[in-house]
C-alpha cells in the first residue's frame, strides 16, 4: 500500500501584522508539494509484508519542447530544445503498472515538438505543440513546403504555446496508452485489482506561471466487443484541497480536514501535511502493519524545479 498527499503551498500571511489583519488565515504561496511514504509491500497470509524501503513514489519528469530546425526555407529536423523544465508524477498501486506508465509519460513529455497548423479563409495559421505520436505537418510536408524568414521566430512565435493544461492532457494520454495494452488480454476482477494504480501530476505552467495539480483515477467500462477497458479520468485539484492516493478510504477525508485546519490557522500546509503522513505511518505501524512506512519523502516544485527532502525514522 501507499500514502501520497499533494497540494498547493499555503503559509502564514507575511503582511498580516503590517495590514493589521486579525484573522490567522493562510495565504496561497508559489509552488506545489508531494509527500509519500517509501515502502513496497507484498500481500501474504500474514498481511502486508515489507519488500523494499526507500522506493521512489514521486517521480521527477523532465519536459522538453523541441523547436524546428531549418536550412534556408526548408524544414530539416528537430535538433534543439527551446524549453526545458521539470514536473512531478506520483503514484499509488501496482509498481509494474506504474513503471510502464511512467516510462510512457517520460517519453511523451521529453519529445514535445513545435509544429505549424496552416489557416484557411476563416482562421489564421498558428504555432502549436504536438506529441511525437501526433501527425506533424512540418515532417509530413518537409519536401513540398517552404517557410519565409518571418516565420518560426522563437521569441515571437514560441513563447506561451506550451501550457500546464496541455501537459496534463499528454499525461492522461500516456496513462491511457499504457493501459490500452491490457485490452489485448481478457481481464478478470483479480487482474483489475492487481493493476489498479492512481496518479498525481504537479506542474507549473510555463505560459501563465500558475500551478496545476491533477489526480488521475482508474475507471473501467465494457467495450462493444464485450471486453473490459481500463482508462483514467483526470480531476483538477482546487487550491485549498489536497490530492490523496493510496490509503484514501482510511486517510482521504482526514487529510482534507487537516489541510482545511492548517489553512484556517495560517500554518504551512506542506509542514502540516508532512506531519499528517508521519502520524498516519505511526498509527498503522502501531497496529503491527507495514502497509506504509518510513522514511517519508517530500518533494517541492517551485519555478519548475524540484527539490527533495527525506525524513528518516526518529531515533
Amino acid at each position: 500500500m501507499t500514502l501520497v498527499v499533494a497540494g498547493y503551498n499555503f503559509d502564514q500571511n507575511p503582511w498580516r501584522s503590517i495590514d493589521n489583519i486579525k484573522e490567522n488565515t493562510g495565504v496561497r504561496q508559489e509552488g506545489l508539494f508531494a509527500i509519500a511514504d517509501s515502502i513496497i509491500t507484498s500481500l501474504s497470509s500474514n498481511g502486508h509484508s515489507p519488500l523494499l524501503s526507500g522506493f521512489k513514489k514521486i517521480k521527477e519528469i523532465p519536459v522538453k519542447l523541441w523547436q524546428p530546425y531549418f536550412i534556408g526555407e526548408n524544414f530539416k529536423s528537430y535538433n534543439n530544445v527551446f524549453l526545458q523544465f521539470e514536473c512531478f508524477v506520483a503514484f499509488a498501486g501496482s509498481t509494474l503498472t506504474a513503471q510502464h506508465v511512467i516510462d510512457l509519460i517520460s517519453n511523451h513529455l521529453a519529445t514535445l515538438r513545435i509544429d505549424f497548423q496552416s489557416g484557411n479563409f476563416e482562421t489564421d495559421g498558428k504555432y502549436v505543440v504536438k506529441k511525437i505520436c501526433d501527425s506533424n505537418n512540418l515532417i509530413k510536408n518537409a519536401r513540398s513546403s517552404v517557410y519565409g524568414d518571418n516565420m518560426f521566430i522563437p521569441e515571437k512565435h514560441y513563447r506561451g504555446i506550451l501550457t500546464a493544461e496541455y501537459i496534463a492532457e499528454v499525461v492522461e494520454h500516456s496513462i491511457n496508452k499504457a493501459l490500452s495494452s491490457a485490452q489485448k488480454h481478457k481481464l478478470d476482477e483479480n487482474s483489475l485489482k492487481e493493476m489498479y494504480t492512481e496518479f498525481i501530476l504537479g506542474v507549473n505552467c510555463p505560459s501563465s506561471e500558475s500551478d496545476l495539480l491533477i489526480k488521475y483515477t482508474m475507471k473501467q467500462r465494457i467495450t462493444l466487443e464485450g471486453m473490459i477497458e481500463v482508462y483514467v479520468v483526470g480531476e483538477k485539484i482546487q487550491e485549498g484541497d489536497v490530492a490523496v492516493i493510496g490509503m484514501t478510504s482510511r486517510f482521504g477525508d482526514l487529510a482534507q480536514d487537516a489541510a482545511k485546519s492548517a489553512i484556517e490557522n495560517g500554518l504551512s500546509l506542506k509542514s502540516e501535511m508532512t506531519s499528517f503522513v508521519k502520524k498516519a505511518i505511526s498509527e498503522v505501524n502501531a497496529e503491527g502493519s507495514f502497509q506504509i512506512a518510513m522514511p517519508v519523502v517530500v518533494k517541492s516544485l517551485k519555478s519548475r524545479r524540484i527539490t527533495k527532502q527525506v525524513i528518516a525514522e526518529e531515533t
